[in-house]
Parts: C-alpha cells; sequence; structure tokens
C-alpha cells in the first residue's frame, strides 16, 4: 500500500488525518508522514484492512 492509497482510503471514511490516527492508534506526526510515503509498512496496511472489515460490519 502506498501512501496515496491510504489517503483514499481515509477519504473514503470521510475521515480527517486526525480521525484515521486515532482509528489506527498512532499520532497525527505518524499518520502524516504514511500518507506521504512511497510505501508504508505491512502493519499499517493490515490494520486499514480490519478496520474496513469491522466498520463495514457495523453498518
Amino acid at each position: 500500500m502506498t501512501g496515496f492509497e491510504l489517503r483514499l482510503w481515509r477519504r473514503g471514511f470521510n475521515w480527517d488525518q486526525e480521525r484515521a490516527a486515532e482509528e489506527l492508534g498512532i499520532s497525527l506526526r505518524t499518520y502524516k508522514r504514511y500518507e506521504n510515503a512511497d510505501e508504508v509498512s505491512k502493519l499499517v496496511e493490515l490494520a486499514t484492512f480490519a478496520l474496513t472489515i469491522q466498520l463495514q460490519g457495523n453498518r
């Protein structure tokens, strides 16, 4: 997952960067760094996947 894809994921939920960082359990500063990265860690990618599944189950 690239930083651009992470940004698209966040926007899909209509979240600002602060909300996405909170949901992922990371600081806002770290989240912003991820969005600007060429590639984010596999752990962050898996966390976004898990959050997506969890949130879709609550709809």
